[in-house]
């Protein structure tokens, strides 16, 4: 049994399957029986058909020409073409209807299910336990291996709950608390409106040929989180920096959709710093889009995938940023005593495939350990030589997620002594992705402490996803390349990077619970690129889906005209950043045009999504960077 406790149900169940070994809960959590009264709900996913035909439509959606070029699907036409028969539907409903469950909604692939712990625990052959983490999440877990009804054997369902798998984890960590007056430094740190300048965002001036603000006004952008953010911080973010003073407009505003309840704002919650830190940074690089933070109680995969589901099948928005990820090794059968749980992955990989083909775009963090994503099992089998081992993260390892890495910042200093008023200025200088060596840690309190850790954008080959064609420009054979492209990370996290740190680490800032902090993690690049294509989106007038493709093509050409010596026209990337991430093999892979920190590099904007027609944002603070 492994010391950390996963948990194998069975998540890709075939027909011959009753039930399949499961790990023992950690042996440093609490473990109490759930009361039988208590309400348990749990989601029942079914296969898709017609895989085949489903490939040939992403693909095609994305082929400049196609008769089905950016001709997206609805929910009810993608459930018509590809999802289960009404006949697998009705066959899994009566079954679980039989064993004393209600079903409450059908979506388009699953059935959301409800019952007492005692009457779910009686259908599934188990009992349940409340299981709680030294990390302080508690989770809803079988306390032997489940056993699917016969019908749902048959249908091959999936039920991908009551596991002990630990929850994801997100990708941001404060620094040393900042002044946020301090825009006298080349390495921050930042504020929205200085990532602006460096990377080469149109104007808040520019007017698109529809007559509107190039801002992203029109686009609808969802933010997948536990807890929850508070308006008030963002007012405070916008405020600094005189965004009403200079526009006459109000700072932007976010929503809040609540999934499986969600869960309020937190001050001493890293989820709520990271909601935080999402929606400014979506908002910072498109004032004009529509936010919704879809808020889940925690990110354990039952409430994950309940968010990814109500979003995909509600279809309101078009791009969809997540912030955090979990090693993909963790689901491989070595560390689950010998059963394959990828299964679960293939579960979301069909959410993503479906989200695609409506035209959603998904982006995620691509992680914040270098090309060290993975602990090995000796770590969780008590055994010595435990280590931090290559691996890349779930959700950016999966081809229909673009995985957003990046490295520091540096841009041009401001003149001293300053002029009255203050002159500002960010002008892209330079970058690195050179990693951080971190102190002895023990990531998930079983007991012993790991010593060889880094922070830094994580990258690396999957071992789960085959190389997809996208990335056939770039490299023959082996798995999906991670990230796709980067943007301002940041380094140095507190209390846990060994001091002193890179010389040039630098950070963003971020307004949470009233103040001001530094924040860093490929949780800042990811929803800061999100933003970059909200305005991509606007100007294309129309969803975009899977941006893959065009980002590996774009890289592609580049390379071809030169890489990093391209001419301004083809220098759609800042290319060749020097990095280093605790992995050799992946420090530098320039002679395929690419490396495992920036991907194809980190955007400059305006020329990667067409936009040089428009003039360039100016300094911050100025009316056509407030």
């Amino acid at each position: 049994m492994t010391k950390l406790g996963y948990f194998t149900a069975p998540l890709l169940a075939a027909a011959s399957m009753a039930s399949i070994s499961w790990a023992a809960p950690p042996v440093n959590a609490q473990v109490a029986a759930v009361n039988p009264s208590a309400p348990v709900d749990f989601e029942v996913f079914l296969p898709l058909r017609n895989e085949t035909g489903l490939q040939s439509l992403l693909k095609a959606q994305q082929t400049a020409g196609s008769p089905s070029y950016h001709r997206w699907l609805t929910p009810a036409q993608f459930k018509a073409e590809f999802g289960p028969t009404e006949a697998s539907f009705s066959k899994v409903s009566a079954a679980l209807t039989t064993a004393g469950l209600q079903v409450t909604a059908t979506h388009t692939r699953s059935l959301h299910v409800t019952g007492t712990a005692a009457q779910v625990g009686k259908a599934l052959g188990t009992s349940l336990n409340a299981v709680t983490r030294v990390e302080g999440i508690t989770q809803v877990v079988a306390a032997t291996p489940i056993k699917l009804p016969v019908a749902l054997q048959e249908e091959s369902a999936v039920i991908a709950a009551f596991g002990g798998r630990p929850p994801m984890h997100v990708n941001s960590k404060k620094v040393a608390p900042v002044d946020p007056n301090n825009r006298y430094s080349l390495v921050g740190p930042y504020w929205f409106d200085d990532l602006k300048q460096a990377y080469n965002y149109p104007s808040y001036q520019s007017t698109t040929p529809h007559g509107k603000r190039l801002d992203g006004t029109g686009v609808t952008v969802a933010i997948l989180m536990e807890t929850n953010a508070q308006n008030s911080d963002l007012a405070n973010f916008f405020n600094h920096e005189n965004f009403t003073a200079i526009t006459g407009s109000p700072p932007p505003t976010f929503a809040t959709y609540n999934v499986d309840g969600g869960a309020p704002f937190n001050p001493s919650s890293g989820g709520s710093l990271e909601a935080s830190l999402d929606v400014q940074q979506v908002l910072g690089g498109a004032p004009g889009a529509s936010v919704t933070l879809v808020s889940i109680p925690d990110l354990s995969d039952a409430h994950v995938l309940d968010g990814y589901v109500a979003i995909v099948d509600q279809n309101k928005w078009d791009l969809v940023n997540s912030s955090f990820g979990l090693c993909e090794l963790y689901y491989t059968a070595p560390y689950n005593d010998g059963i394959d749980t990828t299964g679960v992955l293939r579960v979301y990989q069909q959410v993503f495939e479906q989200g695609n083909a409506q035209g959603i775009t998904f982006v995620a963090a691509s992680g914040d350990s270098d090309g060290l994503g993975c602990l090995n099992l000796n770590y969780f089998n008590d055994a010595p030589g435990a280590k931090f081992i290559a691996g890349v993260e779930w959700p950016a390892d999966d081809p229909d997620v673009t995985a957003v890495g990046g490295g520091n910042l540096a841009t041009s200093k401001p003149p001293s002594p300053q002029p009255n008023p203050p002159i500002l200025t960010s002008k892209y200088q330079f970058e690195q992705a050179i990693g951080d060596e971190e102190v002895p840690q023990d990531p998930y309190g079983v007991g012993e402490d790991v010593k060889n850790g880094y922070w830094g954008a994580g990258g690396g080959r999957s071992v789960i996803f085959p190389q997809p064609a996208y990335q056939n420009f770039v490299s023959n054979g082996g798995g999906r390349i991670v990230p796709d492209v980067g943007m301002q990370v940041g380094g140095c996290p507190l209390g846990l990077a060994k001091t002193p740190c890179h010389v040039d680490d630098s950070s963003v800032v971020t307004a949470f619970a009233g103040g001001f902090y530094g924040v860093i993690g490929t949780s800042v690049s990811s929803p800061e690129f999100l933003g970059a294509l909200a305005l991509y989106e606007e100007l294309a007038r129309g969803r975009l889906g899977n941006v893959n493709t065009f980002l590996w093509t774009k890289g592609a050409v580049q390379q071809i005209l030169g890489g990093p010596q391209a001419a301004a026209p083809a220098e759609f990337f800042h290319q060749k950043i020097p990095g280093l991430d605790g992995v050799p093999a992946y420090n530098s892979n320039w002679a395929q045009g690419f490396t495992y920190m920036d991907g194809n590099g980190t955007p400059n904007v305006r020329t990667l999504f067409g936009m040089m027609n428009y003039a360039p944002a100016g300094n911050p603070q100025t009316p056509s960077n407030p």
